[in-house]
């Protein structure tokens, strides 16, 4: 039921979702009669996605989460017992797609291969599951990623899949009971940089020692330009995976998964 509510109500905290909110309710006060308070919760939305479709705030925003962990070069990773690759990048294949299909988080697995190319772990644990109702496909995220890995040239009996995780608290959990088999625990973690605060406290909850290997850096230094002070589609979506990222980090705290 968790997993089910977070799905659903996520989209609610993101900037648009909050604007949403407000529009709907100041309609719904301007057909009580209350014009004013009706009007005052369309302003406040309106202001609030115009405030974080800024790429400045957006950018600050989402930065302020990326610089947790410094990028740094495969080869100056220790070696560990395996790498492990957090999902959430892939989509299955479904018509008229004949092939699984990558989104921008595509880094996580080719940052994996490369720490795999460099000799810092004999093995890739490719985790995530699948929600059949939401995707509608029964092919999981693992299975997806390790179709691609191999196809870029990584062997099969390299790859170790946990292909029943729906969500980051669950990565940790059934990632740690597959390594503890093996009586494997030192662990590089891939995953995009604004999502590793949150996989390091969970992954470290589990007694794993992890360390954060970072890829999927969104924020750049860009010189200074007029057109940063205009609403942008991609600051929004930057400011939208923050407060994804911030209002995670809260309910795992409360749920005492951090």
């Amino acid at each position: 039921m968790f997993v089910f509510l977070s799905k659903l109500l996520t989209p609610l905290v993101y900037p648009l979702g909050i604007a949403t909110l407000l529009w709907v309710i100041g309609g719904v006060l301007h057909l009580k009669g209350q014009s004013r308070r009706g009007q005052r919760c369309v302003v406040a939305g309106i202001a609030i996605l115009m405030f974080f479709s800024n790429p400045m705030v957006g950018e600050a925003f989402l930065g302020s989460l990326e610089d947790d962990y410094a990028p740094a070069p495969v080869d100056s990773y220790p070696v560990v017992d395996a790498i492990v690759v957090l999902g959430g990048m892939t989509s299955p294949p479904r018509p008229p797609q004949l092939h699984v299909e990558v989104g921008d988080a595509f880094d996580r697995l080719l940052h994996a291969m490369r720490l795999l190319r460099a000799d810092r772990a004999p093995t890739l644990v490719l985790t995530g599951g699948v929600i059949k109702y939401l995707v509608g496909s029964e092919m999981s995220e693992a299975e997806r990623l390790a179709e691609l890995a191999v196809e870029y040239g990584v062997a099969a009996e390299q790859l170790l899949l946990e292909d029943q995780s729906r969500n980051t608290h669950e990565n940790g959990l059934f990632v740690a009971r597959l390594l503890r088999e093996r009586n494997w625990e030192h662990i590089l973690l891939v995953t995009s940089a604004s999502h590793m605060r949150r996989s390091m406290r969970v992954f470290s909850r589990q007694g794993l020692h992890a360390i954060a290997a970072p890829t999927d850096f969104t924020v750049v230094d860009k010189p200074f330009s007029p057109m940063r002070l205009m609403p942008d589609v991609e600051a929004l979506r930057a400011s939208s995976r923050a407060a994804k990222e911030y209002i995670g980090l809260l309910v795992y705290w409360l749920r005492d998964y951090i």
